[in-house]
């Protein structure tokens, strides 16, 4: 009895053994996926740009695979990460008391400043591989809170995962870890109109990762192409209301210069024509005042004086 006794306990050991080895080796699984650092594309003044392996890809078929390399402006993708905006909060009773203000996700100055090496990104990443990115908190000289994330092209979406935000500062864990990769600050994606958030089907829908959480996705072309009809119609107006279509001294120089000797001579025939019919029209006025001056003199010399005396 006692020997069977020992062989169940050898068998729980061995059982606990194996479960826990089971543990350790998910654990370190996770542990390289989430810390896994990639190859990086740019690496400079605290921003990081690379690419790492994409884990939401499925191992069969082709339907999980990026649209990667792809070939997108610095401009194309500052149109396609300006609407998106965040919001969080750091702790459990801060989010119950108070409501959370969406802020962008990206700065002007951050677009401005990363877009082109995302793109430099794209252009080298795999179909297999996505664009993450770390950045430090704008504004501060020191900060241990970042904006970190990653970017993938599948289908007719970009996806976007958020997984820290630097406006958010970050939980007191009481001494513990630094980062609770559960921990996802409350936050949310929100993408601000005309633009809004695309709805994939289920069977599009990537494998997101367990600490993925926070993810949202947008209709490539169709923010493209409302960006191209924006700047078409901004365009015609800005020619509509440009002083060039008005017309100017330099566009009458060819009407002045145009006319001919002859007709200038023409012209001026007329003129002095005009000037000659208005001189003889003069002329006969003054010898019509010269007439009535003298019949009326020659009636004040007919009258009689008495006549005159006598008027009231």
């Amino acid at each position: 009895m006692m020997q069977r006794k020992h062989g169940n306990v050898d068998w729980h050991l061995s059982s606990v053994m194996l479960v826990g080895a089971g543990l350790c080796l998910l654990t370190s699984i996770a542990a390289c996926s989430l810390f896994s650092q990639g190859r990086s594309v740019y690496d400079q003044a605290g921003i990081r740009i690379g690419l790492e392996a994409d884990p939401s890809v499925r191992p069969s078929g082709e339907a999980g695979l990026n649209n990667h390399p792809i070939n997108l402006s610095p401009k194309n993708l500052e149109v396609l990460l300006q609407p998106i905006y965040v919001t969080g909060y750091s702790g459990t009773i801060t989010g119950l008391l108070t409501k959370p203000q969406p802020v962008p996700l990206f700065t002007l100055q951050e677009l401005t400043t990363i877009t082109e090496h995302l793109a430099s990104a794209f252009r080298e990443a795999t179909p297999t591989e996505r664009v993450f990115f770390s950045l430090p908190k704008p504004g501060v000289t020191y900060s241990e809170d970042r904006t970190v994330g990653s970017l993938f092209f599948r289908g007719p979406h970009l996806h976007i995962i958020v997984t820290d935000h630097s406006s958010i500062i970050r939980t007191d864990t009481s001494g513990g870890d630094y980062k609770d990769f559960w921990d996802t600050k409350g936050m949310k994606l929100w993408v601000t109109g005309p633009a809004h958030a695309a709805v994939i089907p289920e069977l599009d829908e990537p494998r997101w990762a367990p600490f993925e959480k926070v993810h949202i996705s947008l209709m490539v072309n169709e923010l493209l192409a409302r960006k191209e009809t924006t700047s078409s119609v901004r365009t015609k107006q800005e020619r509509t209301d440009s002083p060039a279509s008005l017309p100017t001294a330099t566009s009458l120089e060819p009407l002045q210069g145009s006319t001919s000797p002859k007709e200038l001579h023409r012209q001026m025939r007329e003129l002095s024509d005009t000037n000659q019919e208005l001189k003889d029209q003069l002329d006969e006025q003054n010898k019509r005042m010269e007439q009535l001056q003298k019949q009326v003199e020659q009636l004040q010399r007919e009258m009689p004086d008495s006549n005159l005396k006598g008027q009231p």
